[in-house]
């Protein structure tokens, strides 16, 4: 398994999950936690990626126009293109790295997203760049985290190559876990919020399942083996294992996934505030 700086840098270790993309598609909702969507007009996604979702989010809202920023010059090259041949107009894709000072002015925005980062930065660069997000956004407008802890499965293999990634993550000081176990980031999503100035803060669970058989069975099983995937040399630096047990592991994760016995579950939570 090797990595494409095209799609990686050293600096910044995958995005882990996307679990809320086949509730997206399926049910045309990209807020589905607030009950009244009409006063967000202009929406900031960060760390956009390929642009997935905001494609999908633009394409439920024809009348909102969404702005992903995104460090990877060709993943926002890839999510243009994607646009257009959607013939999605409401979106907008720059190359701007996501957790440095961005370059809005004050107040620009009436939604602030910010989806599965986690591993994306160190834990203690989160307060900086929330203030940065909370910067941007218009008063009584929304600043929006998605995050999830590691999938529970019934695949041994899943299990542990989820274990690695949280031990790398923990050895880089990119989790919030004391431990390694877990990656801990959940629970500090409304503090986060709170201590970076936002009110009104709210917080709604949602699950994905993703057990053989399930609609969202082979879309997610596909988002994770290209995200494991990807971090195999992060593993392999911070020696979390040996790269020939890392490979073995994975291909049996596949595997596993395949199996008509799989399941898995993801909890993900999403927490919302408003600025003063």
């Amino acid at each position: 398994m090797t990595t494409s700086p095209q799609i990686q840098t050293e600096q910044n270790a995958q995005r882990l999950f996307n679990f809320d993309l086949p509730s997206l598609k399926k049910t045309g909702n990209a807020l589905p936690e607030l009950a009244d969507s009409s006063t967000i007009q202009r929406v900031l996604d960060i760390a956009s990626g390929s642009g997935e979702w905001v494609i999908m989010a633009a394409q439920a809202s024809p009348h909102t126009q969404i702005v992903g920023i995104e460090g990877n010059a060709q993943l926002v090259d890839h999510a243009r293109a994607l646009a257009q041949a959607q013939g999605v107009s409401n979106v907008s894709f720059t190359v701007m790295d996501p957790f440095q000072p961005l370059d809005f002015a004050d107040g620009s925005f009436d939604l602030v997203n910010v989806r599965f980062i986690v591993g994306l930065l160190p834990a203690e660069d989160w307060p900086k760049i929330l203030r940065e997000f909370v910067r941007v956004t218009r008063p009584g407008g929304i600043i929006r985290l998605t995050e999830n802890d590691l999938p529970i499965t019934s695949s041994s293999a899943y299990a542990n190559f989820g274990g690695l990634i949280s031990d790398a993550l923990h050895i880089t000081k990119r989790s919030f876990s004391p431990h390694g176990r877990l990656l801990s980031v959940t629970p500090t999503l409304k503090r986060l919020l709170q201590d970076a100035g936002c009110q009104n803060v709210h917080q709604q669970v949602y699950v994905t399942n993703y057990s053989a058989g399930m609609e969202e069975h082979e879309e997610v099983c596909q988002y994770a083996a290209r995200a494991y995937w990807l971090v195999e040399p992060m593993l392999v630096k911070t020696k979390v294992k040996e790269q020939p047990d890392i490979e073995q592991l994975y291909q049996q994760m596949l595997t596993e996934m395949q199996s008509p016995d799989f399941l898995a579950v993801a909890l993900y939570l999403t927490v919302w505030g408003t600025k003063a």
